[in-house]
């Protein structure tokens, strides 16, 4: 019985410990990023269409801070860095003849975030799947593009999502996750609709993949 008793108690000085072990994680990332094909607008003074300007995603990197709770809940910051490519067909008349010129630059786009987590299973566990809500901002860099200037803007939104958490060994983990992000589009430009002045809305998926260091 004293055995029992001492080994209980060794457990119990024990798991605190443990658990406290794995309450911070520190998340380095690789992102795929891709926008919908919601058009940006237009940079034309006349014939104007919202799909003349339209930006691809391409990669990024970042990082995760992650405070979780001895229970099923966590709060993340994070942030990333993109590389897009903003495109636009400007429209010139020259007599009757109409040229549509396409042209394209690389532009950084920076995203800081906060989300929420909520895991489906206790920590400790080797795989934690979970879901996540959050807030978000993104600014995104100024492309040049001949006799037209366009400035980089802060914009804003929400995002949702969910991810899976691998425990490899003791403090390191492989994560995968996804988030589908809506905000306001970039670059306040022209629309065919006057009522879209300001933007309107554009969604960004984004798959990323990573591991965390957990203490």
């Amino acid at each position: 019985m004293s055995r029992l008793l001492l080994q209980t108690a060794c457990l119990l000085g024990i798991l605190p410990g443990a658990l406290l072990a794995q309450r911070y994680e520190i998340s380095p990332l690789v992102s795929y990023p891709r926008w919908g094909r919601e058009g940006l607008g237009s940079l034309n003074e006349s014939n104007n269409k919202d799909t003349d300007t339209q930006i691809r995603g391409r990669r990024g990197y970042g990082l995760r801070l992650t405070w979780n709770t001895p229970g099923y809940y966590g709060h993340e910051v994070g942030y990333i860095l993109s590389d897009a490519t903003v495109r636009t067909d400007i429209v010139t008349t020259q007599g009757r003849t109409t040229i549509t010129t396409r042209y394209q630059d690389e532009v950084k786009v920076q995203q800081v975030f906060y989300n929420f987590l909520m895991y489906m299973m206790p920590a400790g566990e080797r795989i934690r799947p979970f879901l996540a809500v959050g807030l978000q901002a993104h600014q995104y860099g100024a492309p040049r593009f001949p006799d037209k200037d366009v400035r980089q803007t802060r914009n804003y939104g929400a995002n949702y999502g969910g991810g899976l958490k691998f425990k490899v060994i003791e403090h390191f983990n492989l994560r995968l996750d996804f988030r589908h992000y809506i905000g306001g589009k970039p670059y306040d430009l022209k629309f065919a609709d006057q009522r879209l002045a300001g933007g309107g809305l554009i969604s960004q998926f984004e798959g990323s993949a990573g591991f965390s260091i957990t203490f």
